[in-house]
């Protein structure tokens, strides 16, 4: 069976599509690889227990919401990205996707790119007050 999965990171995660030296020429060419270099990270890291199928990112302004973010230090609005993807077996990430919190924790990302929100330390870290990333899935 697979599955949809919904990740909610306050890191720039957007994909660019820039991924070399070749691209040098494009406008905002250092922001556009950083960006690219977080979303890759962000895709790689999954990749290591499933395939994932139909990635999309999206970036919105969110509410400080305690149900989603458990971290206090965020302000009442800021900046979300949400990568969706699914998955080609159910189960992957464990029980309450632990294993996937596990494998995103203290992973190192590029910070200070269109965050509204300082990323110190510069890490995915999926728990405790400095928490910027949500794990959430539902079934297909």
């Amino acid at each position: 069976m697979t599955e949809i999965f919904k990740i909610f990171t306050t890191v720039d995660i957007t994909p660019t599509g820039v991924i070399n030296t070749n691209d040098k020429n494009c406008k905002d060419y250092d922001l556009k690889r950083n960006q690219q270099r977080n979303y890759d990270t962000l895709s790689q890291v999954i990749s290591l227990r499933s395939n994932i199928y139909n990635p999309q990112v999206t970036c919105q302004t969110m509410t400080n919401n305690p149900a989603v973010f458990h971290n206090p230090n965020l302000p009442e609005m800021f900046e979300c990205w949400i990568f969706e993807f699914q998955t080609d077996r159910a189960g992957v990430f464990g029980e309450n996707n632990e294993a996937l919190y596990n494998d995103l924790h203290m992973v190192p990302i590029v910070p200070a790119l269109t965050e509204t929100i300082p990323q110190f330390p510069p890490y995915f870290i999926s728990y405790g007050e400095l928490g910027n990333i949500i794990v959430r899935q539902q079934e297909f």
